[in-house]
């Protein structure tokens, strides 16, 4: 019993030392802030809910004692809103009329985790005061007071396009890291559980992902509405858009590593692969996105029992 409450609860302990880290001005914070969320991951894919909501709460509770309420809310958003949406898809699962056990896919949890940095955003934008150009305003006028005090960073000459070039993308920017660093994590922490034998589900297989039919119509659905619609609901529509990139990204990226692995010379052309989304990952971004899509159009549907994934799943 105790250590089914001592290791959850180091887990969130040792979450928010990396989180801190951030605030401490050290020279890898961003790297180890990065990894924030991987221990509470780790403690709710080992435990289940209870381990996660245990890890989450000691989490939070330590950052908002340590720099208070308004850091403690970043922590609750960047590391334990993915940790728990993680910890209760990815156990989710399904006995079949053989007796077998079918896991919850990888695609419905990146669907869920998607949707999850799609609402933070929402929230945000709702939560953000009235500015006379909306919501890019604000954007705009924040990333310009951020420059200035950045001093002699930006040229003053620069200042203006710079700030208009990344206000209408910064939330695009912000959901797809959020989204990045939820997917890195979890795929790291379900790695190490199962080095550790201590992971609850095997390992989904990352490259037959498969994406639910409702992220196409968001995403036509959202570019669509960014084109044509003007304003807030533009801008907003446009960046949820940019945001669906991402999972399709993903899909194109197993579609590649699928083909080049059945080619002579595989390894030479994943390590080509993998190298080039580490150095150049969004500028691949648009190609692999539109790459998962033609997969995703071109790809034998599934059987009729099989459009759910959630129908009858129970809890690990």
């Amino acid at each position: 019993m105790a250590a089914r409450v001592g290791t959850p609860v180091a887990a969130g302990l040792l979450g928010a030392l990396l989180f801190l880290s951030l605030t401490q001005g050290m020279a890898n914070g961003p790297l180890l802030g990065f990894l924030a969320p991987l221990p509470l991951m780790m403690a709710g894919l080992w435990g289940g809910r209870a381990a996660a909501a245990i890890a989450v709460g000691t989490g939070m509770a330590a950052v908002t004692g340590f720099e208070g309420v308004a850091f403690g809310l970043s922590f609750l958003a960047m590391a334990c809103l993915p940790s728990l949406v993680v910890s209760e898809r990815a156990l989710l699962w399904r006995q079949e009329a053989d007796g077998g056990i079918t896991w919850y896919p990888a695609g419905r949890v990146l669907a869920a985790l998607t949707t999850a940095s799609g609402l933070l955003f929402l929230t945000v934008a709702a939560l953000l005061p009235p500015h006379a150009d909306g919501i890019r305003g604000w954007m705009a006028e924040t990333l310009s007071n951020t420059l200035a005090a950045l001093g002699g960073t930006v040229p003053d000459a620069n200042r203006e396009a710079v700030v208009q070039a990344l206000a209408g993308v910064l939330p695009a920017v912000a959901m797809g890291g959020w989204l990045t660093m939820a997917l890195v994590n979890a795929m790291a922490a379900q790695a190490l559980l199962r080095r550790m034998k201590r992971n609850r589900r095997p390992s989904p297989d990352y490259l037959g992902l498969d994406l639910p039919d409702w992220m196409a119509g968001v995403l036509v659905g959202t570019a669509t509405a960014g084109i044509l619609l003007p304003g807030d609901t533009g801008y907003v529509a446009a960046n949820l858009a940019a945001l669906m990139l991402v999972p399709f990204g993903a899909l194109g990226v197993a579609s590649t590593h699928r083909y080049l692995a059945k080619r002579p010379g595989a390894t030479f052309g994943l390590i080509m692969l993998y190298g080039t989304l580490a150095l150049v990952l969004v500028w691949v971004l648009i190609p692999a996105a539109a790459l998962g899509f033609v997969t995703y159009l071109y790809r034998r549907r599934p059987k009729a029992g099989d459009k759910e994934e959630s129908d009858g799943s129970h809890s690990a």
